[in-house]
């Protein structure tokens, strides 16, 4: 009954029945329909992983937990990424982990590395390298320090196709893309690209500026 047959029959409008109860309902069922899509989201385009010792640190520590995105990713430098290595031993089956790097060169890059200037050059151009509050950063992202420690491998570094070069920021604590043991990723193991940072609570928010 509208208002105005109520005015015309001077009989109240009826209200609907059970009003709080329908509205909390259809607000659950929003809830409960809203977090389905977002955790269907989840498993399809991201997924997580756990950082696995040092290699990146300043910029990640040991058993930080990630978000990772790995929907239609096409990897550009400085990315942080999580790769498959078939040659790393791993705790349980022998060999084979994921590991966490740095995207410092995509297909057809030349890299080279000056171990005594400690600086890295890619297609002939050093990587810039400031200091800010006693950290130093090569090309906007934070590093342990100047690169130093030879993996193995000297002279320049050529991306064949398909296939990145990756180091981790902890210059001289890290097994990448300069050791024969891991050496050039091919894109078909590059799990996704991290972009935030789940754990530690304190730590909790995005991986880039």
């Amino acid at each position: 009954m509208t208002a105005a047959e109520s005015a015309e029959t001077g009989e109240l409008p009826k209200t609907k029945p059970y009003g709080i109860a329908a509205d909390l309902y259809d607000w659950f069922d929003n809830i409960f329909y809203g977090l389905l899509i977002l955790a269907f989201l989840f498993v399809l385009v991201t997924r997580t992983t756990s950082v696995d010792g040092t290699s990146m640190v300043p910029t990640l520590e040991d058993k930080q937990l990630l978000l990772v995105w790995d929907a239609g990713y096409e990897p550009a430098y400085n990315d942080i990424v999580v790769v498959w290595s078939d040659t790393l031993p791993n705790d349980k089956d022998g060999a084979g982990k994921a590991i966490v790097k740095r995207v410092i060169g995509l297909p057809g890059d030349t890299i080279n590395i000056d171990y005594w200037a400690g600086t890295v050059k890619r297609n002939g151009e050093v990587l810039n390298i400031t200091s800010r509050d006693g950290v130093l950063y090569e090309d906007g992202h934070m590093i342990n320090d100047f690169t130093r420690t030879d993996e193995g491998q000297g002279g320049d570094f050529t991306v064949p196709e398909n296939c990145l070069f990756v180091m981790g920021d902890n210059r001289n604590g890290s097994t990448d893309s300069r050791s024969r043991l891991i050496g050039f990723i091919d894109k078909r193991y590059v799990v996704g690209k991290a972009y935030f940072r789940l754990y530690p609570f304190d730590k909790l928010g995005g991986l880039y500026d």
